[in-house]
C-alpha cells in the first residue's frame, strides 16, 4: 500500500507540472457550448450520450472507475461475492448519503430500498427503460418480472403475475443490497457503473409520478451526485452546481458548469474560446491545421484522448422507412444482396473517411472489429485476436469491390432493380465533421464504383432528435452508427444487432439463411458459462466475425482522434471504457490555462508509467 501510495503521489506532482489549477481563492466555472438538447432526464430510462453527460454527474452508482479504471467503492463502501457459487453480490451502502432537491436542501436519506426502487420502476414494462434488458438479461426472475407487466395485447390474455420476491434484487436492511445474477457473472462489477443501476426515492417518484425526469425542470429529480441542477432552461442553458451535502464533495474541484444552448455551436465555439467566453471547444480537423500553424493558437489545443469507449460502424438497414422518392422498395432488396453490401465492404476506403477526424495518423483510429481491442482479454490475448476474429482482415480494395459490383448487377438486374441505385445516407447536422465525412465518402464510392451503380445521396438530418428520426426508425439506408460500451463483455457489442433492437434491423433480412445464421451463433455463444472465459469469447468471436464476413456492417473504429481545446487534464478523471466514468467531472481541476500538446503528451507519459506500475505492484 506504500508503494501504491508513492506511485500516485508521484503522478500528481507530474500532472500538477504539466499544466497549473486555477487559483483556489475564485469559484471555479467551466464554461461549454452544447447545441442537442436533451429529451429526457429520466436516467432510469434513458440510453443517450448528452443525457448520461447529466445523469453521470447528479446520481451516483455503486462503484465507480478511479483515474486508472480501477473499480473502487462509491455508494457502496464495500462488496462480497462469496454466496450463491459466485451469482449474489451483496454491496453494503455508504451511510449518511442525503438526497437533496435542486435547491440543494436535504430530502431523504439514501438507503437500499432505494436500488430496489428503481429496478422495480425500470423493469416495469409500462416505463419503457431502454436499459432494462441489462436487468432481464443478467439478475435472477428480472425478465419473468418485466413480462408479467407488460400490457396485453387487445383481445389476449393479461399475462401471468410474477411475484417481486421472486426477482434476484433484495434490500437485506437498511444499508444493504444484494443482487443474484442468473448465472456466475465475473464482470458484474462492471456494469455497476451505469444508469439502470443508479438508486431512486420511491417518495420523490410517487410525488412526482409521470412527471419524474421530464426535461422541463430541475425540480423533477433528486440528487445524490457531485452536482445539482440548479438552472435548466431547454435550449437555453443548463447549469450544473456543486452538490455541497455530497458525501465526498472534497474531490470535487469545479464548483459550477455552465453550458449555453446554441443550435451552431460546432461552428461558433472555437471563437467563443479564443475571446475568453468557453473553457473547451470541438476544434474540426481543417481549423486545427489553421491553429496548429499558428504559434498562439497551437498552444491551445491538443489531441483527443483515445478512451475506446464507443465502437463505429457502418450498416445497412434491412427496414427501409424512408420516403418514397428514395426508392425504399429497391433498397430493400439491394440490402438483402450479399454482393451488393461487399462491393461497398471492400470499395470503402476508410482511412481517406478518417483523415477528416485525423490527418496525421488516421490508421490508429480503424478496426477490423466491432468490439473494441484492448477491453478484455483471455490467457494474455486481446478478444479481438481470439477465434474467427484472430484472421478478420477489413481493408479497401477496389478491384475486388468492382467484382462485387458487377455480381450483384447481373443478380439484381433479375430481379428487376434498375440502376442507379439511391442510397440515402444521413448525418447529424450539428457535426461539421460528419458532414464532411459523409461527401468524402459520396465521392470516394461514386467514383470507384461508379455513378451508373449508386447515386449516394448525403441528407442533413436535425442536430436534436436525429437517432430518433433516422436510425431507430429505420430512415436510412447506410449509415455511420456507433454503440457505446455499457460493460466489460463482448456480449454488450451484440446488442445493436439482436432481434428486438433498432440498428440494421437484421431480423427483417430476407436473403435466405442470414439472420438464422447469426442468431444461431449469438444464442449459443450467449449460452457459454461465464467459469470457461476462452470458450466463451471463442463462441461470441464466431458472431462477431459472421456479420463481418457476410458484410451485415463495416467496422470503423474508434471516433476520438483530432484536437480539442480544453482546460480540463482529461489524465486526473475517471477512466473506463464502460459505463459512465469519463462522463463525470469529479477528480478534475480546473487549469488557469488550455493544456497544450506538449503538457498533453506529457499528462499522458505519466498516466501510463504510474498505470503500468500499479498494475506491476499488484
Amino acid at each position: 500500500m506504500k508503494r501504491m501510495m508513492t506511485l500516485v503521489l508521484a503522478l500528481v506532482l507530474c500532472l500538477s507540472m504539466c499544466a497549473v489549477p486555477a487559483s483556489a481563492d475564485e469559484s471555479a466555472v467551466y464554461r461549454t457550448l452544447y447545441s442537442g438538447e436533451v429529451s429526457s432526464l429520466n436516467y432510469l430510462t434513458t440510453a443517450t450520450t448528452a443525457e448520461f453527460s447529466i445523469c453521470a454527474n447528479v446520481v451516483d452508482t455503486l462503484v465507480e472507475h478511479d483515474q486508472f479504471g480501477n473499480v473502487v467503492p462509491c455508494l457502496a463502501e464495500s462488496w462480497d461475492n462469496t454466496k450463491d457459487d459466485g451469482r449474489t453480490w451483496t454491496f453494503t451502502l455508504r451511510q449518511g448519503v442525503q438526497w437533496v432537491d435542486h435547491n440543494g436542501e436535504v430530502y431523504a436519506e439514501l438507503t437500499a430500498e432505494d436500488f430496489v426502487t428503481a429496478a422495480k420502476y425500470i423493469l416495469d414494462a409500462k416505463n419503457a427503460s431502454s436499459t432494462a434488458w441489462i436487468l432481464t438479461d443478467y439478475i435472477e426472475g428480472a425478465e419473468a418480472y418485466s413480462e408479467s407487466t407488460a400490457e396485453p395485447e387487445e383481445g389476449k390474455e393479461a399475462p401471468a403475475p410474477f411475484d417481486w420476491e421472486n426477482v434476484g434484487i433484495k434490500a437485506i436492511d437498511k444499508y444493504t443490497i444484494a443482487y443474484t445474477t442468473t448465472e456466475p457473472c465475473s464482470y458484474f462489477l462492471s456494469m455497476l457503473d451505469y444508469v439502470c443501476y443508479m438508486p431512486v426515492n420511491a417518495q420523490f417518484l410517487e410525488e412526482k409520478g409521470d412527471q419524474f425526469g421530464q426535461a422541463t425542470g430541475n425540480d423533477n429529480l433528486l440528487y445524490c451526485g457531485a452536482y445539482i441542477i440548479s438552472e435548466f432552461k431547454p435550449q437555453e442553458k443548463r447549469v450544473l452546481t456543486k452538490n455541497e451535502k455530497y458525501w465526498d464533495a472534497e474531490h470535487v474541484y469545479i464548483d459550477v458548469i455552465e453550458s449555453q444552448y446554441n443550435k451552431e455551436a460546432g461552428i461558433i465555439a472555437p471563437q467563443m474560446y479564443l475571446d475568453g467566453k468557453l473553457d473547451s471547444a470541438d476544434i474540426s480537423s481543417a481549423l486545427a491545421a489553421e491553429w496548429l500553424a499558428d504559434e498562439t493558437k497551437a498552444d491551445m489545443i491538443h489531441p483527443v484522448r483515445q478512451l475506446g469507449q464507443y465502437s463505429y460502424f457502418f450498416t445497412f438497414n434491412f427496414k427501409p422507412t424512408f420516403d418514397a422518392e428514395y426508392n425504399p422498395e429497391t433498397w430493400a432488396k439491394v440490402a438483402n444482396n450479399e454482393n451488393f453490401r461487399k462491393s461497398f465492404f471492400y470499395g470503402l476506403n476508410r482511412v481517406a473517411a478518417k483523415t477528416v477526424y485525423e490527418k496525421d495518423n488516421p490508421e490508429d483510429l480503424i478496426n477490423d472489429t466491432i468490439f473494441p481491442k484492448g477491453v478484455v482479454s483471455s490467457n494474455g490475448v486481446d478478444y479481438t485476436e481470439i477465434g474467427d476474429l484472430a484472421n478478420i482482415k477489413v481493408g479497401y480494395d477496389a478491384d475486388l469491390a468492382r467484382q462485387y459490383r458487377d455480381a450483384a448487377i447481373a443478380e439484381l438486374t433479375a430481379e428487376g432493380v434498375e440502376f442507379p441505385v439511391k442510397v440515402m445516407f444521413p448525418y447529424n447536422s450539428s457535426s461539421s465533421d460528419w458532414a464532411e465525412e459523409c461527401q468524402v465518402i459520396e465521392q470516394q464510392l461514386e467514383t470507384d464504383l461508379g455513378t451508373d451503380y449508386i447515386d449516394i445521396i448525403v441528407v442533413g438530418g436535425p442536430s436534436s432528435g436525429f437517432l430518433n428520426n433516422y436510425r431507430r426508425n429505420g430512415n436510412y439506408a447506410f449509415e455511420r452508427c456507433n454503440w457505446g460500451l455499457d460493460f466489460a463483455d463482448p456480449v454488450n457489442l451484440t446488442d445493436p444487432f439482436k432481434e428486438t433492437d433498432n440498428y440494421a434491423f437484421l431480423i427483417q433480412a430476407t436473403q435466405e439463411g442470414l439472420a438464422d445464421g447469426y442468431y444461431e451463433l449469438l444464442n449459443a455463444a450467449k449460452a457459454m458459462p461465464s467459469s470457461d472465459m476462452q470458450a466463451r469469447y471463442e463462441a461470441f468471436a464466431a458472431a462477431e466475425a459472421y456479420l463481418i464476413d457476410h458484410a451485415v456492417i463495416i467496422p470503423y473504429g474508434s471516433m476520438d482522434g483530432g484536437y480539442t481545446a480544453s482546460r480540463l487534464n482529461t489524465f486526473e478523471g475517471q477512466f473506463s471504457a464502460t459505463g459512465l466514468a469519463t462522463e463525470r467531472f469529479k477528480g478534475m481541476h480546473l487549469l488557469e490555462k488550455p493544456m497544450s500538446t506538449d503538457e498533453y503528451y506529457d499528462a499522458m507519459d505519466a498516466w501510463e508509467e504510474a498505470r503500468a506500475a500499479q498494475a506491476a505492484a499488484e
